[in-house]
Protein backbone atom coordinates (compact mmCIF):
# COMPACT_ATOMS: atom_id res chain seq x y z
CA UNK A 1 0.00 0.00 0.00
CA UNK A 2 2.83 2.36 0.84
CA UNK A 3 4.39 1.63 -2.52
CA UNK A 4 1.21 2.70 -4.30
CA UNK A 5 1.01 5.91 -2.28
CA UNK A 6 4.66 6.71 -3.05
CA UNK A 7 4.14 5.99 -6.76
CA UNK A 8 1.08 8.25 -6.93
CA UNK A 9 2.92 10.97 -5.03
CA UNK A 10 5.94 10.69 -7.33
CA UNK A 11 3.76 10.83 -10.45
CA UNK A 12 1.83 13.84 -9.20
CA UNK A 13 5.09 15.71 -8.65
CA UNK A 14 6.91 14.79 -11.87
CA UNK A 15 4.04 14.54 -14.40
CA UNK A 16 3.44 18.33 -14.70
CA UNK A 17 7.13 18.89 -15.40
CA UNK A 18 7.16 16.38 -18.24
CA UNK A 19 3.87 17.63 -19.65
CA UNK A 20 5.17 21.22 -19.77
CA UNK A 21 8.28 20.26 -21.73
CA UNK A 22 6.41 18.60 -24.59
CA UNK A 23 3.99 21.45 -25.27
CA UNK A 24 5.39 24.28 -27.36
CA UNK A 25 2.90 27.02 -28.15
CA UNK A 26 1.98 27.47 -31.79
CA UNK A 27 2.70 30.89 -33.29
CA UNK A 28 -0.35 33.15 -33.37
CA UNK A 29 -2.27 33.33 -36.65
CA UNK A 30 -3.91 36.56 -37.78
CA UNK A 31 -6.39 36.98 -40.62
CA UNK A 32 -6.44 40.06 -42.79
CA UNK A 33 -9.63 41.17 -44.58
CA UNK A 34 -10.73 44.01 -46.84
CA UNK A 35 -13.86 45.76 -45.58
CA UNK A 36 -15.83 48.24 -47.68
CA UNK A 37 -17.55 51.23 -46.10
CA UNK A 38 -20.61 52.30 -48.04
CA UNK A 39 -21.45 55.52 -46.17
CA UNK A 40 -20.67 57.88 -49.02
CA UNK A 41 -20.97 61.64 -49.07
CA UNK A 42 -21.83 61.70 -52.75
CA UNK A 43 -24.03 59.20 -54.55
CA UNK A 44 -21.49 58.63 -57.33
CA UNK A 45 -18.43 58.19 -55.08
CA UNK A 46 -16.77 54.81 -54.70
CA UNK A 47 -16.91 53.12 -51.30
CA UNK A 48 -13.92 53.43 -49.01
CA UNK A 49 -12.00 50.26 -48.22
CA UNK A 50 -10.00 49.48 -45.12
CA UNK A 51 -7.93 46.48 -44.10
CA UNK A 52 -8.99 44.74 -40.91
CA UNK A 53 -6.93 42.40 -38.74
CA UNK A 54 -9.00 41.06 -35.87
CA UNK A 55 -10.77 44.06 -34.36
CA UNK A 56 -8.32 46.61 -35.76
CA UNK A 57 -8.93 48.53 -39.00
CA UNK A 58 -6.44 50.46 -41.12
CA UNK A 59 -7.12 53.21 -43.65
CA UNK A 60 -3.47 53.82 -44.51
CA UNK A 61 -0.61 51.57 -45.49
CA UNK A 62 1.62 53.30 -42.92
CA UNK A 63 -0.75 52.39 -40.08
CA UNK A 64 -1.03 48.80 -41.33
CA UNK A 65 2.75 48.47 -41.48
CA UNK A 66 3.15 49.84 -37.94
CA UNK A 67 0.68 47.30 -36.63
CA UNK A 68 2.21 44.37 -38.52
CA UNK A 69 5.68 45.36 -37.31
CA UNK A 70 4.40 44.97 -33.74
CA UNK A 71 3.27 41.36 -34.24
CA UNK A 72 5.42 38.73 -32.56
CA UNK A 73 8.16 37.05 -34.54
CA UNK A 74 6.91 33.72 -35.89
CA UNK A 75 3.34 34.97 -36.27
CA UNK A 76 1.33 33.93 -39.32
CA UNK A 77 -0.63 36.54 -41.27
CA UNK A 78 -3.13 35.10 -43.76
CA UNK A 79 -4.95 37.07 -46.42
CA UNK A 80 -7.46 35.89 -49.00
CA UNK A 81 -8.66 39.14 -50.61
CA UNK A 82 -10.65 37.39 -53.33
CA UNK A 83 -10.61 38.15 -57.01
CA UNK A 84 -13.27 40.87 -57.08
CA UNK A 85 -12.26 44.32 -55.93
CA UNK A 86 -13.91 47.71 -56.32
CA UNK A 87 -10.61 49.58 -56.80
CA UNK A 88 -8.31 51.57 -54.57
CA UNK A 89 -7.78 48.84 -51.96
CA UNK A 90 -4.60 49.02 -49.89
CA UNK A 91 -1.87 46.71 -51.17
CA UNK A 92 -4.02 45.36 -54.02
CA UNK A 93 -3.79 48.53 -56.09
CA UNK A 94 0.01 48.73 -56.09
CA UNK A 95 2.49 45.96 -56.87
CA UNK A 96 5.23 48.09 -55.27
CA UNK A 97 3.28 48.43 -52.01
CA UNK A 98 2.62 44.69 -51.99
CA UNK A 99 6.31 43.84 -52.45
CA UNK A 100 7.31 46.28 -49.68
CA UNK A 101 4.70 44.74 -47.38
CA UNK A 102 5.97 41.22 -48.10
CA UNK A 103 9.54 42.38 -47.38
CA UNK A 104 8.42 43.93 -44.07
CA UNK A 105 6.80 40.67 -43.02
CA UNK A 106 9.88 38.68 -44.00
CA UNK A 107 12.23 41.06 -42.16
CA UNK A 108 10.09 40.83 -38.99
CA UNK A 109 9.92 37.00 -39.14
CA UNK A 110 6.20 36.98 -39.94
CA UNK A 111 4.88 34.37 -42.37
CA UNK A 112 2.66 36.26 -44.83
CA UNK A 113 0.39 33.81 -46.65
CA UNK A 114 -1.47 35.34 -49.58
CA UNK A 115 -4.29 33.41 -51.22
CA UNK A 116 -4.71 35.60 -54.32
CA UNK A 117 -8.12 34.41 -55.46
CA UNK A 118 -9.75 33.90 -52.12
Amino acid sequence: MRLVVYAVLLLSITAPAFAGESKTPLPPTYRMDVVYIFEMQKAASAPESIIVIGNSGFRSLAALKRFVASLPQGAVLEWAPGCMQLGGELLLSSAKDMEEFKALCKDRGIAFILHPSG
